[in-house]
């Protein structure tokens, strides 16, 4: 009996291999991938090349005409933070920087300032104002996802500066382009204006405190939309915050009924 329900057993079908199943792209289509997958690798080494260049160039910058670099730390000054505060500098220290024919304090926020416009500007006369101010708005997009204190009152003040900086940058860089300038005499023109506008114009604005953020436009006004007030470190925060409540509700609920047990037993 057994043999005979073996016997009319159907035999089990020969599982194909998986490799005729396997579908291989054509030459054309291996050069078409290949030639987009290095034109993608080359723009990113281009474009990591070009703010390489510009973090260079405003670290100079900053170290020739405010007397410090704080942007790469690779040019060495002897000036300190040592001297009073001024009004505008809001109780930070300063030094005195001279600079051609002017002599001005300088404080830490009043260098980011430079940092921002003079950057911008250069992009501007380099790329255009509409790149200039895409590459910034993506460094605000960068500093705001890796800000591992979270992001603060300062921070969302310090954005708005940021950007009003960028744009007086960019109209410095666009100017400077249009009047036909080169070279040296272009950085020439794009550090001396950043300069007016810090010291006598006052459109750059030099510490986050200022007042005049609360008068600025809107972050999307101002071509930076859809970046919260909020990034990755503060869920963590907040969801660590809750946990610990979580803990210590559990923690006080349990003391509670344990007291009434011993309670009950003695």
């Amino acid at each position: 009996m057994a043999s005979n329900e073996v016997g009319n057993m159907k035999p089990i079908p020969k599982v194909k291999s998986l490799q005729k199943y396997k579908k291989s792209l054509s030459p054309n289509q291996m050069k078409i991938a290949i030639a987009a997958l290095s034109l993608m690798v080359l723009s990113a080494a281009v474009l990591g090349g070009y703010v390489l260049s510009i973090l260079w160039r405003v670290s100079l910058a900053e170290h020739e005409v405010m007397g410090k670099d704080l942007m790469l730390h690779v040019f060495k000054s002897d000036k300190q933070f040592n001297l009073p505060p001024t009004i505008d500098s809001y109780f930070a220290q300063t030094f005195v920087q001279n600079y051609k024919t002017l002599s001005f304090p300088v404080w830490r926020d009043k260098i980011n300032g430079f940092q921002h416009s003079y950057g911008s500007a250069l992009a501007a006369y380099e790329l255009g104002d509409f790149l200039s101010d895409k590459l910034f708005v993506a460094n605000e997009f960068t500093e705001w996802l890796f800000d591992r204190d979270g992001v603060s009152e300062r921070d969302l003040r310090d954005r708005h500066r940021d950007l009003s900086n960028n744009k007086v940058g960019r109209k410095v860089g666009v100017d400077a382009r249009k009047t036909g300038l080169h070279g040296r005499d272009a950085e020439e023109y794009i550090r001396d204006h950043i300069v007016i506008g810090i010291e006598f114009d006052h459109t750059v604005i030099t510490h986050w405190r200022n007042p005049m953020i609360d008068t600025l436009p809107s972050e999307a006004a101002m071509g930076c939309s859809n970046l919260p007030r909020i990034n990755e470190f503060d869920c963590i925060k907040i969801v660590r915050q809750k946990a610990k409540k979580t803990r210590l509700r559990i923690a006080r609920r349990f003391n509670f009924y344990w007291n009434k047990v011993q309670a009950r037993v003695t």
